[in-house]
């Protein structure tokens, strides 16, 4: 039960990261001394599939996927990413510096530094714990799931070690999550009902909402039923400097308290995600379970694009 609310946790943010675009070219951050280079564009998926990665080469421009309307995604950074720049484009893949599984990193800084007026992230350096993974835009057509999910856009994973997908819709005006489920048939389904908003269109400073989402179904053939809250508040623009390059983005505070129905079990945890026009999130931290700091120092999951 308790990898039961570990997977739901997990799914409310990790997957607004596969909107990608083609954007102008940004100076890299290196994390080694030198020369700063191009940002790489993020990859076709074709015949690889997602998952960790040793020698995934960067692509030779800055020509990403286009949106999913078909057009390129030019960037205005004005501070509101409308739903034309965010691109959700089915057999893209992006490719992330994420911490290896049960391994915290510390310390990160959710709050970053104002320089010369503006407000920044730096998640550049390498870490230890880093490896690389490609988050894939799976299509919905032809899963075991799909009858179950009429309405879906696409489905990516959230739970690696489990081999589960979060379902989601894109729609004019919202990104929702409708539910997990497992690849193997039957293995997991967890509907959401509302489905669970994770981005609103347009996206800027000062949006807030806050949902009470039941999830129902199994989840590795076990019977489940959770009840979560998700607060949400864009509440910072500023820029993001990742491994693959520097990001002007908007701050996405996430709160979640999630408790099992006629039991005494609860978890809360906080998500800090950062999402640029036509790139989509560029970064994600989450915080350990139960964290009482809004401004957590301590990640579970650090997420930065890559190269």
């Amino acid at each position: 039960m308790r990898r039961a609310l570990e997977l739901s946790l997990l799914a409310a943010l990790g997957v607004a990261a596969c909107a990608t675009g083609a954007v102008d070219p940004r100076v890299v951050v290196p994390v080694d001394a030198g020369a700063p280079r191009d940002v790489a564009s993020q990859q076709d998926a074709g015949a690889t599939d997602a998952g960790s990665v040793d020698d995934v080469p960067a692509a030779p421009d800055d020509t990403g996927p286009a949106p999913d309307a078909g057009l390129r995604c030019v960037p205005n950074h004005d501070g509101v990413i409308q739903r034309s720049e965010i691109a959700f484009l089915v057999g893209a893949t992006v490719l992330y510096s994420v911490n290896d599984p049960g391994v915290n990193v510390s310390p990160v800084d959710t709050e970053g530094v104002v320089v010369d007026g503006t407000r920044r992230w730096d998640y550049s350096a390498a870490r230890t714990a880093d490896h690389r993974v490609l988050d894939e835009v799976i299509a919905p057509t032809g899963q075991w799931w799909s009858s179950l999910y009429a309405s879906a856009t696409y489905a990516a994973v959230i739970d690696r070690s489990s081999d589960t997908l979060g379902v989601f819709r894109a729609s004019a005006t919202e990104l929702s999550l409708l539910g997990t489920v497992s690849r193997e048939a039957n293995r997991t389904n967890l509907a959401m009902n509302p489905p669970v908003t994770v981005l609103r269109f347009p996206l800027q400073v000062g949006d807030t909402w806050t949902q009470q989402v039941t999830g129902l179904g199994t989840y590795n053939y076990t019977p489940l039923s959770n009840v979560s809250t998700y607060t949400t508040h864009v509440d910072a623009v500023g820029e993001v400097w990742t491994p693959a390059g520097r990001f002007p983005a908007l701050r996405v505070r996430t709160d979640l308290d999630q408790s099992v129905p006629l039991t005494l079990l609860r978890v809360t945890r906080r998500t800090v995600t950062f999402v640029s026009e036509c790139w989509g999130v560029v970064a994600k931290l989450t915080s350990v379970d139960n964290e009482s700091a809004a401004a957590f120092t301590t990640a579970a999951e650090y997420r930065r694009l890559g190269l």
